[in-house]
């Protein structure tokens, strides 16, 4: 078990991420240099009749808070009661704007309840987290880090693999001030879809992977189409339509960010694509925050053990 005077001062980082990528819905997620912060002020020297969690900081007024229910499913599911804890959050990633802080939360507050008791493996986590989530993609990202492929068996098991992003490859995302609930973007979709729109999802869900793989950058635009959930959503996401129209050399492709509202643009000139997502959304006279995001490279500490504990440097 980890020492309680170990873990106080220690800061589990976990990433944002972006889910989807246009016709790989709940399949494929990339973790993006955007961080949710969770940092251990003062672990109780003895044990807790029941979990007991305290957060400070940049937490949600009301509602639920994902640290919190993670850490108190990871209790409940593994069988074991950690000391009390007080811990202070920061975020830099926007709350429901379809950049994984639910999952961002949800394993941070997994990673809590490591860092109190002693490492599992990443299977396990995966799995807590899927069941918290209700799918792996961004689980698996924030997790895992780099662009992850990721299923869930029928016996319930999450299977991941991870591999790197293209590192001249940039998100230029924009997300507009409009929230959409991820369970109501669900629930907007078509719950069965033609045998045409499946292999044409198929298709280039395959060929994204290529082309991301190989650097067929002159691939993407065709690689990112989706003839399901995008098409649902667009009456829902400010700007989506105009930012999957535009045709401009330095947008190489562009998605839907999870259930939005951000929508993500593929850039090696990010500047440049950033000035043509920027008039869209004047045009549209709508606030929005503009981000040049670089995805993070796969976690090898993840893969390797799965602790994402970090030592803060004094």
């Amino acid at each position: 078990m980890t020492a309680p005077a170990r873990a106080a001062g220690r800061e589990i980082i976990v990433p944002g991420s972006i889910a989807n990528l246009g016709p790989a819905f709940d399949a494929l997620s990339v973790a993006v240099d955007l961080d949710l912060r969770v940092r251990i002020e003062e672990v109780g020297a003895r044990p807790a009749d029941a979990p007991d969690i305290a957060l400070e900081g940049q937490v949600p007024a009301t509602g639920e808070n994902r640290i919190a229910t993670a850490f108190l499913r990871a209790a409940s599911m593994l069988g074991e009661v950690p000391p009390p804890v007080r811990v202070s959050v920061r975020s830099a990633i926007p709350m429901k704007g379809g950049l994984g802080s639910s999952a961002a939360a949800t394993v941070a507050g997994l990673r809590l309840f490591e860092a109190l008791t002693y490492p599992r493996d990443v299977d396990t986590w995966l799995r807590l987290a899927t069941d918290i989530e209700g799918h792996p993609d961004n689980a698996a990202a924030a997790l895992l880090g780099g662009l992850t492929l990721s299923c869930q068996t029928a016996d319930g098991r999450v299977l991941a693999s991870s591999w790197a992003w293209p590192d001249d490859l940039r998100f230029v995302v924009a997300t507009p001030e409009a929230e959409l609930e991820t369970r109501f973007a669900r629930t907007v979709l078509a719950p069965e879809i033609s045998r045409a729109d499946a292999i044409y999802n198929l298709q280039r869900a395959l060929l994204l992977v290529r082309a991301l793989e190989t650097r067929r950058y002159d691939l993407l635009r065709e690689a990112l189409g989706d003839r399901w959930h995008q098409p649902a959503r667009m009456q829902f996401v400010p700007g989506l339509a105009d930012i999957l129209a535009l045709e401009h050399p330095a947008v190489l492709g562009a998605c839907l960010s999870g259930a939005g509202p951000s929508v993500a643009v593929l850039a090696t000139d990010p500047d440049a694509a950033a000035a043509e997502v920027r008039r869209v959304y004047d045009r549209l006279g709508m606030p929005y925050t503009i981000r040049i995001l670089a995805a993070r490279p796969p976690d090898a500490a993840a893969l390797a053990a799965p602790s994402r504990l970090h030592q803060e440097t004094p």
